[in-house]
């Protein structure tokens, strides 16, 4: 006997109807014909509105444990209330594999799934959902409303999965990170692929005239944030083609969706790079950067605002990595002039990203093409202006190096100097002390240079680097000093230099040899 609503029952026919449809339509899959069957959104029936007897008493016990489910959430008592939820949803089940012509068979598997996932049993809740994907009678609506909790299922699942070492986890190395590494595509395993799937029936089923799936449960993923993980799915197994289209569509899709394109931007130019489409690369850039950009003319909320910003910010790096593979291109084809043009140019962009990193470049080019002069001004300008990027430490010692080679050795100790002091854990830092040092006794100041030996002959960090450089540095030191008539700074100088130890240079052997000599006449 086919199942019937109580409610409905009690209605003239005229009336019947559109008890059928209410909270949500009941035209079926067939594209007009209406259908007895409630769809997803329509409420689930109360148990006094069931006919049948035997339907009553799955139902009202599956009430029993949604009511202490939902108590259990109120008061807290979240192990509780999830296994409540999932005596509920098992009630569900059950019923509807008894009774599979039931009327209200979709919004009862809904609440089913919903129950499963609030229990966190994520696979149930979306096998539960995909049932409803699948009902011959399911309109758009209820498709969507179905495809997005079995997506949010499968997510779930999967991720429960690479948590316990189970299924392989997505990761989205660029392409500068994998070069050399030929893809492999393959289809995504297990819950992956049962994911996409899910998600793909929601995009479809979003795509049909008025269709707005309502979200079963507070805090479920949106639908572009779901679309954004399906691809980044593909991507991860090397899917790039697929990857790059489903990255293209959701720009598209959902211009509007800051965040989501945030993650989503540099991404869909990666698969331009592993796809070595260089052309195709720029010309995204120039697309997706209109788009942004009339997107977030229209944004006034903040947030939104802040994400179309970090996405302008994300295509001003991708522009710039353009222009920095071509000047780098021209740097290995030997045209250096061009090549330091080029990296200026990009540094001047106010689109070009790592302004201090294009600027070290520029000047590495300007050094290959023997421009010593403005390779220097850049470096000037990188010690300045950026005197906190990452190049900054090595563009100040470089400029040293350039003020020492025009005999200015005062100014380029100066610049060792300070380099020590705003750099103390510098890797180079040994070599500004020794550079130091030695600027200070091409200066033609003894006394300094000879402190300054000692300060890098004694540091235990230094010597251990090459104790042949430490013990000539040592018996320098003791030399200028002993020049100077300080005779216990000599003494001190020489013994450290004799104490030296690991010393192989025939030379700084000859050195500390005399060294001993010295301090017995000190």
């Amino acid at each position: 006997m086919t199942s019937t609503i109580r409610i409905c029952a009690v209605l003239a026919a005229a009336t019947a109807l559109a008890c059928a449809s209410a909270g949500g339509g009941g035209a079926g899959a067939g594209g007009g014909k209406r259908s007895r069957f409630l769809q997803a959104d329509h409420k689930v029936p109360e148990v006094n509105q069931i006919e049948e007897e035997s339907q009553r008493g799955y139902m009202a016990e599956a009430k029993v444990h949604l009511d202490r489910a939902l108590n259990g959430q109120q008061a807290g008592n979240m192990d509780q209330a999830r296994a409540e939820f999932a005596a509920a949803a098992d009630s569900y089940a059950a019923f509807l594999d008894k009774f599979p012509s039931f009327d209200a068979r979709m919004p009862v598997r809904i609440r089913a799934a919903e129950s499963y996932l609030i229990a966190q049993q994520p696979q149930k809740g979306a096998e539960q959902a995909q049932k409803v994907v699948v009902d011959p009678e399911a309109n758009a609506n209820s498709r969507a409303i179905a495809a997005k909790l079995a997506a949010e299922g499968w997510l779930a699942a999967a991720n429960a999965k690479v948590r316990a070492g189970q299924l392989d986890p997505i990761r989205l190395a660029n392409a500068d990170q994998r070069r050399g590494q030929a893809l492999q595509p393959r289809v995504p395993p297990g819950e992956w692929k049962n994911f996409v799937d899910a998600t793909d029936t929601l995009v479809v089923a979003l795509g049909k005239p008025d269709v707005k799936p309502a979200d079963p449960r507070k805090g479920g993923l949106p639908p572009a944030q779901l679309a954004l993980i399906a691809a980044e799915v593909e991507y991860a197994f090397d899917n790039m083609e697929d990857a790059q289209r489903r990255f293209a569509s959701l720009i598209e899709g959902f211009p509007a969706e800051g965040e989501v394109l945030a993650d989503a931007v540099p991404l869909y130019l990666q698969t331009f790079l592993y796809l070595n489409d260089s052309a195709g690369y720029q010309a995204a850039v120039d697309k997706v950067r209109a788009q942004v950009e009339a997107s977030a003319k229209g944004a006034t909320d903040p947030k939104a605002q802040a994400a179309f910003a970090k996405v302008q910010e994300a295509l001003g790096r991708a522009t710039a990595g353009v222009q920095f593979a071509e000047a780098q291109k021209l740097l290995e084809a030997n045209k250096p002039v061009e090549a330091a043009e080029a990296f200026e140019k990009l540094a001047a962009d106010p689109r070009g990203g790592d302004v201090p990193n294009a600027l070290h470049n520029a000047a590495v080019a300007w050094d290959r093409a023997e421009k010593p002069d403005k390779a220097a001004a850049l470096r000037q300008r990188i010690v300045t202006e950026f005197a906190d990027s990452r190049v900054a430490p090595n563009n100040a010692l470089l400029l040293a190096v350039y003020t020492s080679r025009k005999g200015k050795h005062v100014e380029s100790a100066q610049m060792y100097e300070a380099f020590i002091a705003k750099y103390p854990d510098s890797p180079n830092r040994c070599v500004a002390l020794q550079n130091h040092a030695s600027e200070l006794d091409l200066a033609k100041k003894p006394v300094d240079a000879a402190a300054r030996y000692l300060v890098f002959g004694k540091d235990p960090g230094c010597g251990k680097d090459n104790p042949n450089t430490t013990a000539l540095a040592l018996y320098r030191a003791g030399r200028l000093f002993q020049d100077a008539k300080k005779r216990a700074q000599a003494k001190e100088a020489y013994a450290a230099a004799v104490a030296t130890q690991g010393v192989t240079d025939a030379v700084a052997k000859s050195q500390i040899a005399d060294a001993r000599e010295r301090m017995k006449k000190l």
